[in-house]
């Protein structure tokens, strides 16, 4: 039998707060919500009150936001999953920092995945996901408004069976395709493994220095060591390791490669 959980709902819109806790009764009984708040100061009181194991918190409410609420906890105790009418660029953003969300309105299949990513994995938010969630939520990094963004300074969060890693984009040499897993080859320190497809990841990637280059490879422009010329080329890298170049992305590769020396100021 599947252990309960208790759930709290804060969210400012009284329909779904109705929605999700109908849904969650139909397709994740085991999940009990002892609670709904229409604001973020109510939600911290209901926290406080019932303890919950997990919390649907909406980001964007009146006065106080979701990120408002976390902050007034000194430790985050619970699980919580975001539930959010953001769309586009706030996808990536989430995924960049591994923390669970649900889009508005909400499908129940996607409700039911996140109990069970929930369950399984039996995490709290760690603080360190939630700035980097709010570093990507930042208006002024919307795709729309920027060009490629620089490594520096920008942390990823890496989901793994043995938890969170906060890795520095700068020490990510490439991406390797293991089948529906992503293994991420670092500048220092043993790889990490983690279970999404690599697709997720040219798409977290899309807007830094970081390329397709191969059905199988992600690489980070700052580890090329050197480019071979040919049918598609190879690269090889900082880890000496040798990563032929598709004839299908070659273009684009080089077009992006010739881009970040000028921006970079690392004319060849």
């Amino acid at each position: 039998m599947d252990q309960t959980l208790r759930a709290v709902i804060i969210d400012d819109e009284t329909n779904a707060r109705e929605a999700l806790a109908n849904l969650l009764r139909i397709v994740s009984p085991q999940v009990q919500v002892c609670g709904e708040a229409r604001n973020a100061d109510l939600g911290i009181a209901l926290i406080e009150k019932e303890k919950p194991n997990l919390v649907f918190l909406d980001i964007q409410m009146p006065g106080k936001t979701g990120f408002d609420l976390l902050a007034t906890f000194d430790r985050i105790d619970f699980g919580v999953i975001f539930t959010t009418a953001y769309q586009e660029y706030a996808i990536r953003a989430f995924r960049f920092s591994a923390i669970d969300y649900l889009l508005k309105p909400i499908d129940p299949d996607e409700l039911s995945a996140a109990v069970a990513r929930y369950k399984s994995q039996a995490g709290n938010v760690n603080p360190q996901q939630l700035q980097i969630l709010q570093e990507q939520l930042d208006p002024g990094k919307s795709p729309r408004l920027m060009e490629r963004q620089r490594n520096d300074h920008q942390r990823i969060a890496l989901p793994t069976a043995e938890g969170i890693h906060f890795v520095q984009m700068t020490d990510i040499v490439q991406c390797e395709s293991l089948g529906s897993y992503t293994k991420f080859h670092l500048l220092k320190g043993p790889a990490i493994v983690v279970s999404r497809l690599l697709k997720e990841y040219e798409e977290i990637l899309d807007h830094y220095y970081f390329v397709r280059v191969h059905q199988s490879h992600i690489i980070n422009l700052e580890h090329i060591k050197r480019y071979v010329k040919g049918d598609g080329g190879q690269v090889w890298m900082s880890d000496n390791t040798e990563i032929e170049v598709s004839r299908r992305r070659k273009e684009e590769f080089l077009a992006l490669l010739s881009d970040f020396y000028v921006n970079s100021g690392k004319l060849r």
